[in-house]
């Protein structure tokens, strides 16, 4: 049995090598990467850093928003042997160098920023930048160069006990903390997620909370690996709900806010009233239904959890008479974010449900 994310990989990139694993939105188009592909350009780039001679299990830092290039570099990082350390896309320049300098990294991939130069005096001159293509800042070496080495790369093979990432808590209680992730604390979670959640084949996933927060990154990176589906991501806020609407995933995960955003957008082309009325209307009911989840984006979720807050009942209850139940679930950085959302039948409004298995 597969006991690694990279064992998940190297087997879809083997057997499903033309099935779709990434999907970028770019200026409106949609631009993929099958399993075959991106493995292909993920080696390249792992021969490239492979280059940089340095040491084993050395740290390299991902800043960048959700995309393409996030989950591949993750990947290449694993691939060398080596420790990725994700930070929030927003950082502050302290924040940055206090990170990079704690977990001392050797290099940083560096994608989608809002305000790079504002965070590019965190970064110390002794750390290798690397830009992602097509969105990244163009510094230090470019991903395009990378591949310009021989895929040809062994797969690495990481124990369970081996470091897989550090990922940094938000500070909001004092200095952030940096908490070690094994390769076995993301298999027991991706084995887990597609259990519970019964990811029983390929399905179209969604990527927009941050990465480098734990939530997205088992939900969503190791939801994915181990049911061998693929990732969409949002091409920008602005373009969120388009690109949701479009991709109308089958996991869906979010904060209490962007549950109530998806109700003010609902209740500002129908009122409460009219809407009410309709739900009331036996063969109007089903219809008008599925016409609200398709239009925000969740008309094949077979799972929709929030988390990071309480979400209010009254909410939770909203979007229960349009036919989507929302769980609420928790968990920690420490844990890989599996705790408690077991809500199983027995559905109970205001809690984070049952421990999952084996808690």
């Amino acid at each position: 049995m597969p006991f690694t994310p990279l064992d998940q990989f190297y087997k879809w990139e083997r057997e499903t090598p033309d099935h779709i694993f990434l999907r970028q939105p770019i200026q409106g188009q949609w631009h993929t990467y099958t399993y075959g592909q991106a493995g292909q350009e993920i080696r390249k780039v792992v021969a490239g850093l492979k280059a940089m001679n340095l040491p084993p299990q050395s740290k390299i830092a991902l800043l960048s928003k959700n995309c393409a290039h996030w989950i591949m570099a993750d990947l290449a990082i694993w691939m060398c042997g080596h420790v990725s350390v994700p930070m929030y896309p927003s950082l502050s320049a302290h924040a940055i160098r206090y990170m990079l300098e704690h977990s001392e990294c050797k290099a940083i991939f560096l994608g989608k920023l809002d305000d790079y130069h504002k965070q590019q005096p965190g970064i110390p001159e002794s750390i290798t930048k690397i830009s992602f293509p097509i969105y990244g800042p163009n510094e230090g070496k470019s991903w395009d160069a990378l591949l310009n080495f021989t895929s040809a790369i062994e797969n690495f093979q990481p124990l369970p006990e081996t470091t897989a990432t550090i990922i940094y808590s938000s500070g909001t209680t004092g200095t952030p903390k940096g908490v070690m992730l094994s390769f076995g604390a993301f298999d027991f979670f991706g084995k887990a997620v597609i259990r519970d959640f019964e990811m029983d084949k390929p399905y179209p996933f969604f990527s927009y909370l941050p990465l480098s927060h734990i939530a997205e990154r088992a939900y969503i990176e190791m939801g994915v690996l181990y049911s061998g589906s693929n990732i969409s991501f949002a091409e920008s806020l602005e373009k969120l709900g388009q690109n949701l609407s479009e991709v109308q995933p089958v996991l869906f995960g979010g904060v209490p806010r962007i549950f109530a955003k998806f109700q003010e957008g609902v209740l500002s082309r129908l009122s409460q009233k009219k809407l009410d009325l309709l739900l009331a209307l036996p063969i109007i009911r089903s219809l008008i239904k599925k016409y609200i989840q398709k239009k925000i984006g969740l008309s094949k979720a077979k799972a929709i959890v929030c988390g990071a807050a309480p979400i209010p009942v009254s909410l939770l209850k909203w979007f229960q008479k349009i036919g989507l139940s929302i769980h609420e679930v928790y968990g920690l950085t420490e844990d890989c974010g599996y705790s408690h959302g077991d809500h199983g039948s027995q559905f109970k409004y205001g809690t984070v449900g049952r421990a999952w298995p084996g808690v």
